[in-house]
């Protein structure tokens, strides 16, 4: 029988749970993700053969529409059908997909994504699929500092460290490379990606859903499978614990394997989520709260979005901080521990805010916003590791 995968400290698949993946991207059904390119302030024009060459289906059957199920992020450009903007769940048939077309925003380099669903008349994809373009290069170095500063910032001063928590509802910000293309330059296709989303039942729709399905299938965090399907629980509020799991696992951070050396005066915590909390401690990505009697790691706690920035901040241990003011509308109501977290944070794409411009640094995060986070961090560390560069990039974030 296939093992449950525990929804919090899962962090590889099961071979069972593989084996269920593999026939579910096998599906003759399910259409394939694809990728497109576009240089900076051009408008990338799709054909229906990008569509009609990414479907399987049925014997006998072909492409008769697609239904935008999620939009580009406003920030990185519009989805357009001729010259009006595309509303979420429009029907496009198969005839009219030349006339689609994505505008990106002025100066924006970096990702945009939409997801779409195939229809073949009596039948239909079961589950969406997404279109990643990249703007411009997609890299560009965050508010570079003078040459000669290479040293570490220091660390925010100690107050709510950080732990496991709800979800980010951010995406990234990115800034626009220094680059400029050359005239009248010709769109460009992009390599394939090489790992197609982990498909939850709970979250077909979900505008978090491709970060979440790209977690599951790097194997870095799996959902629950029950059935033979999988589940993510997206609007699950994260406790500080939650997020520090999910962290480590990001991070690559090893589980203690005894409790020596446990810093925490916190009493009737599982030795599972010490272990965790102790070994996060000892790499530097979270500090504790110091009171009256100690330090304590409060892991029932509900995760605030700038806890979680910080333990994040923490993780990145960015060589070059950003040096750009804080331009959120509640800026002055984000504590001093956090602001240098939340600002790198924001300046290297990993956070975006909300559609208001603010940052709203108290409030829970869940578990769907966590994993938008989650995966911006794991898409730059894999970036600077394979190029040596700081790269910005935004992924669809309409929530």
């Amino acid at each position: 029988m296939k093992k449950t995968i525990a929804l919090a400290m899962a962090l590889v698949f099961s071979l069972s749970g593989l084996s269920a993946f593999a026939e579910r991207i096998n599906d003759p059904l399910v259409a394939n993700d694809f990728t497109k390119s576009t240089p900076k302030n051009t408008t990338l024009q799709f054909s229906a053969a990008d569509f009609t060459s990414s479907v399987n289906p049925p014997e006998g059957g072909a492409l008769v529409s697609v239904t935008i199920t999620q939009l580009t992020n406003g920030k990185a450009g519009t989805l357009r059908l001729g010259t009006e903007a595309i509303a979420k769940n429009a029907e496009i048939k198969t005839a009219d997909l030349g006339r689609l077309n994505f505008v990106p925003a002025k100066d924006y380099t970096g990702e945009a994504i939409f997801t779409w669903n195939a229809s073949y008349g009596s039948s239909s994809s079961p589950y969406p699929s997404a279109v990643v373009i990249t703007i411009g290069d997609g890299a560009a170095t965050a508010s570079q500092p003078p040459a000669e500063d290479t040293t570490e910032p220091p660390s925010a001063s100690p107050t709510p460290t950080d732990t496991p928590a709800a979800e980010p509802t951010d995406t990234p910000a990115e800034t626009p490379p220094a680059e400029t293309p050359s005239a009248s330059p010709q769109p460009t296709e992009a390599p394939a990606p090489t790992q197609k989303p982990l498909q939850y039942e709970d979250m077909l729709t979900h505008w978090g859903a491709y970060a979440a399905g790209m977690l599951g299938a790097e194997g870095i965090i799996v959902g629950e499978e029950i059935g033979g399907h999988f589940y993510f629980y997206p609007d699950k509020v994260l406790t500080r614990i939650d997020f520090i799991i999910l962290a480590n696992s990001i991070f690559g951070i090893k589980t203690k394997d005894s409790l020596e050396g446990n810093p925490f005066a916190d009493t009737d915590v599982p030795s599972y989520m010490l272990r965790q909390a102790i070994a996060a401690y000892e790499n530097g990505l979270i500090a504790g709260s110091p009171e009256a009697g100690g330090l304590y790691l409060r892991p029932f706690d509900r995760l605030t979005r700038a806890e979680a920035v910080k333990i994040l901040d923490n993780g990145l241990k960015l060589l070059y901080p950003a040096r750009d003011d804080l331009d959120f509308a509640d800026s002055d109501q984000i504590p001093g521990w956090a602001r240098d977290a939340v600002r790198n944070m924001e300046a290297y794409g990993i956070i975006r805010g909300y559609d208001d411009n603010t940052f709203r640094p108290y409030e829970s995060i869940n578990k769907a916003q966590a994993g938008e986070m989650l995966y911006q961090v794991f898409k730059y560390r894999e970036k600077v590791r394979k190029t040596q560069s700081v790269f910005n990039e935004i992924f669809y974030g309409t929530r």
